[in-house]
């Protein structure tokens, strides 16, 4: 494990505060596991290996989104809301922002 679930929280904060904007609160981040050896199964990372971070988000109507935060990089890989669409995370000036949209 390259970062502590500290580290991770903190970079979870970063990316949900930039594309979630005002609402986001700190209390919506329910918890976060740690897998050696996920296979993504989405987006721009699909079907490579990484030691991956899963942050359960809180959402609507008591649903859980799902953050996948690389641990070799401490970078976002995607986003999953409870409705399984799934979105790339990129960064720019301004911070992170969901691109593209899949249904799976």
């Amino acid at each position: 494990m390259k970062h502590t679930e500290e580290q991770i929280l903190t970079k979870a904060k970063e990316v949900l505060k930039d594309f979630r904007g005002k609402y986001y609160s700190e209390d919506c981040i329910k918890d976060a596991f740690f897998d050696k050896d996920k296979i993504s199964n989405y987006g721009k990372n699909k079907d490579k290996k990484h030691s991956t971070w899963i942050i359960g988000v809180e959402s609507l109507a008591d649903n859980e989104d799902l953050l996948f935060i690389s641990d070799e990089t401490g970078e976002p890989l995607y986003y999953q809301n409870f409705n399984t669409f799934t979105f790339d995370i990129e960064k720019d000036e301004r911070g992170y922002f969901r691109v593209g949209l899949s249904r799976d």
